[in-house]
């Protein structure tokens, strides 16, 4: 498995793996048709086109793919940089993990924690002290794997996607423990 910088011609490859990880950890939390509005609507691939290349051409952001070994192409992909809005906490996190993602057939392999620690040196290299991410609450797979690198909860809110109301937990960690962590797994 590579972790390289991803390319504007991953743009359909990184929305496949978005799609089939929503789909796999949300269609029985939202159904599927809200999954696919979802996914249609964040995931349009000229828009994913232009997003990559603007975050790698942006040394503090970073969009990383895992290509896999076995010519089956992008087997996940993270992204991350300078803190969106953070209103619970003014002297909180200065980085934003975006999204992180792998196809689920590849779920529990490693691929998870190889781009979190691709993600980690980068925002380290950058001089980024803590970082934050959302996940649903309801993502139990999602929560433990975070919570299992030092994520912590900071905050919470609830929004209505397609009729459901979910909620979204605001999680933080510092930026060298995350490294520490990554760098301790395969």
């Amino acid at each position: 498995m590579e972790i390289r910088d991803a390319r504007p011609a991953d743009a359909a490859a990184v929305a496949a793996v978005a799609r089939g990880s929503w789909h796999a950890a949300y269609d029985d939390l939202l159904g599927p048709e809200t999954v696919d509005e979802t996914v249609d609507a964040w995931y349009d691939i000229e828009s994913l086109r232009e997003g990559i290349s603007e975050a790698v051409a942006d040394p503090g952001r970073c969009f990383f793919v895992a290509e896999s070994d076995d010519g089956d192409g992008v087997a996940g992909f993270a992204n991350a940089g300078g803190a969106r809005d953070w209103e619970s906490d003014p002297d909180g996190p200065d980085a934003f993990f975006s999204r992180l993602y792998v196809v689920p057939d590849h779920w529990g392999e490693g691929i998870g924690t190889r781009l979190s620690r691709a993600v980690a040196r980068h925002l380290r290299d950058q001089g980024h002290e803590r970082v934050w991410l959302e996940v649903f609450a309801a993502n139990e797979r999602g929560r433990a794997f975070y919570e299992s690198l030092g994520f912590e909860r900071i905050g919470s809110v609830t929004e209505t996607f397609g009729g459901t109301d979910v909620t979204t937990l605001h999680l933080a960690a510092p930026v060298d423990a995350l490294a520490t962590a990554t760098a301790e797994r395969p």
